[in-house]
Order: structure tokens, then C-alpha cells, then sequence
């Protein structure tokens, strides 16, 4: 029996001494940048994690709420106002920060609409670590997150007419993007040299 807790504690001390060396030699070489693009291992050991977190933790609560044409006004405005920048107005997931992230920001009318009403309003109210998706449920009536899933939910039922319009306001938006970076950021312009004499000309002497 002693011979056995010996062993153990020989073991957890060994397992310790290499949890310190990973993380202090080896983790911080690693490349942690969010341009470059996951591994295959990587994608499936986070997608494994997360997805069986938000299983296990979420509600099956259905959305109390009716996608009624003014529970999805006020949805589509939510969405606008606090996800758009990153899953884009028709959630295709092109942000709108010319920006990149690790893991991509999801495409909403994809594989995300698998999720239960229960599981996008705990990933919505409690956000994923790491991931750049922020929790909305301590600062948002849940009325709100509600809302913003029946526009999610909306997203892939757009009509033609819909997309058409969503995608011509994300011109728009780029284009006043781009003119206020422009007003913000002028050109810097051309420093003025002093004229040079013309040939032939007198000089004055004082």
C-alpha cells in the first residue's frame, strides 16, 4: 500500500515538473497569432471542447418570442448594432474590421443554425473564451439576446430582395469606412521648397 501512494506521488510530482516545463518553455515559443491558420488537431480538439461545454451547460429553453415583423426589427437592430461588425449583416461572417481571427468568425446561416434557441442564447449571454465572441448577458436584458436570435435565425431565410439590400448597405458601409479613414488620415502634403532663382535675375545688394 505504501509502495502504491510512492508511486503516485513520484507520478504527480514527475506530471507537475513537465506541466512547468510545457508551459514555460514550450508554449510560449509556439506561434499564438491569430493570421495563421489552425491545425487540423487544433480545430478538432477546440470544436470538441467548446461544443460539449455549451451542450452540457445550456438550457433547452425554445426562444419565448414570435419572429413576428417587430420582434425581428428590433432583433435586426441588436444585431447591427453588436454583431454585424464581426459576422457581417448577412452573417456571412466577413467582418467588417478587415481583420483576422483565430478560430474564424462563423459563417451564422451554416452550421450555426444547428444549435438549439437554448444554446446560441448561452454562447450569445456568456460569449467563448478566447475565441473573440464576447458575453452579452450581464449588460443585455435577455428580451435582446432573444431578439438577436430570431434575426440569426432569419439570416438564412432571407428572401433575394433581403440579401440584396443587407449586401448594399455593407458597400455602403465600407465606402463611408473608407472616406472617414481618409478625412482622418489626410495624405501628408507636398513640403514647399523656396523657388530658385530664375537665371539672369539680379540679386540685390544691400
Amino acid at each position: 500500500m505504501k509502495r502504491a501512494a510512492f508511486n503516485i506521488a513520484i507520478l504527480t510530482v514527475l506530471a507537475m515538473i513537465g506541466g512547468l516545463i510545457v508551459l514555460v518553455f514550450i508554449m510560449p515559443s509556439m506561434n499564438w497569432s491569430a493570421t495563421r491558420t489552425p491545425g487540423p488537431m487544433e480545430g478538432i480538439l477546440a470544436s470538441y471542447v467548446t461544443s460539449h461545454w455549451i451542450s452540457r451547460n445550456a438550457d433547452q429553453q425554445r426562444n419565448p418570442f414570435r419572429p413576428t415583423p417587430e420582434n425581428l426589427k428590433a432583433g435586426q437592430g441588436d444585431y447591427d448594432e453588436h454583431c454585424s461588425g464581426c459576422h457581417g449583416l448577412t452573417g456571412s461572417g466577413e467582418n467588417r474590421l478587415e481583420a483576422d481571427f483565430l478560430p474564424p468568425v462563423p459563417k451564422l446561416t451554416g452550421d450555426t443554425q444547428k444549435w438549439s434557441d437554448g444554446e446560441l442564447y448561452f454562447i450569445i449571454a456568456n460569449g467563448i473564451c478566447m475565441t473573440g465572441m464576447p458575453g452579452f448577458g450581464k449588460k443585455h436584458d435577455p428580451k435582446e439576446i432573444w431578439g438577436m436570435i430570431l434575426w440569426v435565425r432569419h439570416l438564412a431565410l432571407l428572401s433575394p430582395d433581403e440579401k440584396a439590400a443587407l449586401e448594399s448597405r455593407m458597400r455602403m458601409t465600407t465606402e463611408e469606412h473608407e472616406e472617414m479613414m481618409q478625412k482622418s488620415h489626410p495624405e501628408p502634403e507636398e513640403i514647399r521648397r523656396p523657388r530658385s532663382p530664375k537665371p539672369g535675375a539680379e540679386t540685390e545688394h544691400h
